[in-house]
């Protein structure tokens, strides 16, 4: 191989490299700034453990999941404070952020509920 086409591949490499970071932080950038609002019913609530980590999960009576977790964006760290106060069966207006994505296991974050 020469060196013109051993320079190609670096640089072709080093681009796909760089269009990845910038897909996951594009990704990162959106989830924290998408909220909306909604109202359900607490059908269920549990923890999730991935190794050390856990995430706090809750169900709505329409099948759909949140999390509960902390975030730097929007300087919110009461996220064990937040599951204590939900209880199954309350109907409750949600303040969501995100969106469902099973690749990451990721969903929306509920970030303020009234119950």
């Amino acid at each position: 191989m020469n060196k013109k086409a051993g320079i190609g591949w670096v640089f072709l490499i080093l681009l796909m490299a760089f269009l990845i970071f910038i897909a996951f932080v594009s990704y990162g950038l959106f989830y924290a700034f998408t909220e909306g609002y909604e109202t359900i019913t607490i059908s269920e609530k549990w923890e999730k453990y991935q190794g050390a980590d856990s995430k706090y999960l809750v169900s709505s009576e329409d099948g759909q999941v949140f999390q509960i977790t902390d975030t730097i964006v929007k300087m919110r760290f009461d996220s064990s404070n937040l599951y204590a106060r939900l209880k199954e069966g309350q109907n409750c207006r949600i303040k969501t952020q995100g969106w469902r994505f099973p690749l990451f296991s990721d969903y929306k974050n509920i970030l303020e509920a009234n119950c």
